[in-house]
């Protein structure tokens, strides 16, 4: 039988399971959908770069100024949010960061200059690091028990919807019109998410508030038992900021993988094109449809990697063990057909791609479910994805350093031995990592 999350009792008889699941679902959707179309409002600017530079708006020096801005704010504020995060409702930070977005979008699209593009993108990318980490506060504190998991996999599932929509709805919309165009409907479709996100809550209200309770009083249960066993045994009160619980549960050992998955997760999916261009002289357009295959393979990952800790493993390190293993089988197939076909390529970039998001399930969505007894999940979610956007800006600078030096045999030979390093780094700390994760949830650090 599942277990299920017990209203408070001022909730009133009206709270039936059923209405429960009802409302729980609908607020999924919500996040959902706001993470999913925020993806367009972050890629809309590479697809748009190209008509920028052929009207002589941007220059290629100027362009590769602009697009870092967005990583280094969107690195930068997921940390700072993450902590923000544990302090304000998630339903404003979230309301702020699309309604941030939209007006960024639309700014770029009446820019009269070049020269402002910077500062409004880097604006962006502050604006889209206030969405994650209290989405992932939603799922952790806002839905029953039981729909915790599978929502936190489909919430890490958006990030594949949404790449496979920045991949078609922007070359579709230049079609259309010009790249300002491209900026103005993607304000326009931030603007929706922003009011359904909105109106949305504010029709959710009482059950939010409802389930609110519910954690708080589950968490205070939690813990209070905790520290009486600590007591009976005249041990010392352990402290519990955010700080000294990082350091009590021994997250450091997560950080190896982390930086791993940053590596490996975005970089091969950007580099998919480039390699196709000019490894089988595909026309560029041609590279980028044939590459939409690797985000939609790549949604099967989340699921796999779900399916395999919820039912056999149940610890998170273990499974990003497996997905490491299978990652770096696939780029040493891709290394072996690099010569041969396209179709094999594409196949082992995809699955790779696919076993990245499965370990990244691991560390942005299930690892920090465990500090959710202390309120600390979107803290430690906004601290890990801050680790993983700075190891992916690093990696996507060197790869390029490395493609044009060394060719792209020795680039994919780095990718599988971070691929191995990452299985084995997570081999190696998973027994330790279970020990801290079980002492976590039963609220004992």
């Amino acid at each position: 039988m599942k277990k299920t999350i017990t209203p408070p009792a001022s909730a009133g008889a009206e709270w039936t399971s059923r209405r429960i699941n009802r409302c729980a679902t609908q607020l999924f959707l919500f996040c959902f959908l706001s993470y999913a179309c925020s993806y367009l409002g972050r890629k809309n600017l590479a697809a748009c770069v190209p008509d920028m530079i052929d009207e002589g708006f941007l220059t290629k020096d100027f362009a590769a100024v602009i697009l870092p801005c967005f990583m280094l704010a969107y690195g930068a504020g997921q940390f700072i949010n993450g902590i923000v995060g544990t302090k304000i409702r998630p339903k404003f930070m979230v309301a702020i960061g699309l309604g941030g977005a939209t007006i960024c979008s639309l700014a770029m699209g009446l820019a009269p200059v070049a020269t402002i593009m910077p500062f409004i993108w880097a604006l962006n990318g502050l604006f889209n690091s206030m969405l994650w980490a209290p989405l992932l506060r939603t799922v952790t504190n806002q839905l029953p028990i039981e729909r915790r998991s599978g929502a936190g996999t489909g919430l890490n599932a958006a990030c594949s919807v949404g790449a496979i929509m920045a991949f078609l709805i922007p070359g579709f919309l230049l079609s259309l019109g010009g790249w300002r165009f491209v900026f103005y409907m993607t304000a326009g479709i931030l603007f929706a998410c922003f009011l359904t996100w909105t109106l949305g809550n504010a029709a959710l209200s009482k059950y939010t508030k409802m389930m609110d309770e519910a954690c708080r009083i589950e968490r205070a249960a939690l813990i209070e038992k905790a520290d009486a066993e600590a007591a009976a045994q005249n041990k010392k009160k352990r402290s519990r900021s955010l700080p000294a619980v990082i350091a009590a549960s021994g997250l450091w050992v997560v950080v190896f993988g982390l930086f791993c998955n940053g590596a490996l997760r975005d970089a091969v999916e950007s580099w998919a094109p480039t390699f196709l261009s000019e490894k089988f002289n595909m026309d560029s357009s041609m590279a980028a449809i044939t590459s939409v295959l690797i985000p939609i393979i790549s949604l099967s990952g989340t699921y796999i990697a779900n399916w395999l800790n919820e039912k056999f493993i149940r610890n998170e390190l273990y499974t990003s063990f497996i997905m490491f293993a299978v990652a770096a089988l696939c780029i040493g197939g891709l290394f072996a057909c690099r010569n041969l076909h396209f179709l094999p390529c594409i196949i082992f970039m995809a699955v790779s791609v696919s076993c990245m998001w499965g370990a990244n399930l691991m560390f942005l969505t299930t690892i920090p479910y465990h500090f959710a007894t202390l309120d600390m999940s979107a803290a430690v979610t906004g601290m890990f994805n801050s680790m993983i956007y700075i190891a992916t800006a690093l990696s996507t600078f060197l790869y390029g350093i490395l493609s044009e030096r060394f060719g792209w045999n020795v680039m994919i030979l780095v990718w599988l031995g971070i691929g191995a390093f990452g299985a084995v780094v997570c081999l190696v700390f998973a027994r330790f990592w279970g020990k801290k994760a079980a002492l976590l949830d039963e609220g004992k650090i």
